[in-house]
C-alpha cells in the first residue's frame, strides 16, 4: 500500500473519530434509529459524544504534545499512550454517566460502555504490549453492527461488509507504516469487536 494513502487512512479512521462516525451512521442511515430517536435526543447524543470522545481527547493530546509528554498524535511508543488512554477511558465513563442522567435510549448507553471497556482493556494491555488502538476503534464499529443485527434484528449487512473492507484497509495501512506487527492488528480488532458485541448482548 502507498504510504501516503496509508497515512490518509490512519487520519480519517483515527480511533477518536469512531464514536462520532458510528453515531452519525446510526442516526442517519438506519431507518430504525432515525425514526425512534427524537430530535432533542439526537442533539443531546451528539453533544455528549463529540465533546467526550473527540474534542476533549484531542485537546488533552494537544496539551501533552505541547508539554513534550508525547512526540506526535500517533504516540508511536507505548509509554506515551498511558495518559491519553486513561483520560479517554475516564471521559467515556463520564459520557456514559451523562447519557444515563439525560435519560437517553439505553442502546446508546451500552455502545459507549462497550467503547469504554475496550479502552480500559487497551490501557491494561498497553502496559506490556503495544496493541493497535486504530483496530480497536474499527473493530468496535463492526462489533456494534453485528450486535445490532443479532440482538435487535436491524438489517446492517451492507454496512458490515463495508466496515470489514475498511478494517482490512486500515490494518494494511498500519502495517505499511510500520506502526504495528500483525498480531497487534488482529488483537486490536478482536478487542474492539467483542467489547461492543458482548455488551450489546446484555
Amino acid at each position: 500500500m502507498n504510504r501516503t494513502f496509508a497515512h490518509f487512512l490512519s487520519i480519517v479512521l483515527h480511533p477518536v473519530l469512531m464514536p462520532t462516525y458510528a453515531l452519525f451512521f446510526l442516526l442517519h442511515y438506519s431507518t430504525y434509529f432515525a425514526y425512534t430517536t427524537q430530535p432533542h435526543e439526537k442533539l443531546a447524543l451528539y453533544s455528549v459524544i463529540v465533546l467526550n470522545t473527540l474534542l476533549l481527547p484531542l485537546a488533552i493530546s494537544y496539551f501533552l504534545l505541547r508539554r513534550g509528554w508525547i512526540h506526535s498524535f500517533e504516540m508511536e511508543k507505548k509509554e506515551e499512550r498511558h495518559i491519553p488512554f486513561i483520560s479517554n477511558a475516564l471521559l467515556m465513563m463520564i459520557a456514559y454517566y451523562m447519557m444515563q442522567k439525560l435519560m437517553l435510549p439505553k442502546i446508546f448507553n451500552l455502545l459507549i460502555l462497550g467503547a469504554a471497556a475496550a479502552v480500559v482493556l487497551a490501557v491494561i494491555i498497553n502496559l506490556k504490549w503495544k496493541i493497535s488502538i486504530h483496530m480497536i476503534g474499527i473493530g468496535g464499529i463492526v462489533g456494534t453492527f453485528f450486535g445490532l443485527s443479532a440482538f435487535m434484528l436491524v438489517d446492517l449487512r451492507m454496512p458490515i461488509l463495508f466496515c470489514m473492507l475498511l478494517a482490512g484497509l486500515l490494518g494494511s495501512a498500519r502495517l505499511t507504516l510500520g506502526a504495528h506487527q500483525p498480531m497487534q492488528i488482529y488483537a486490536g480488532f478482536l478487542v474492539g469487536f467483542f467489547c461492543e458485541y458482548l455488551i450489546l448482548s446484555i
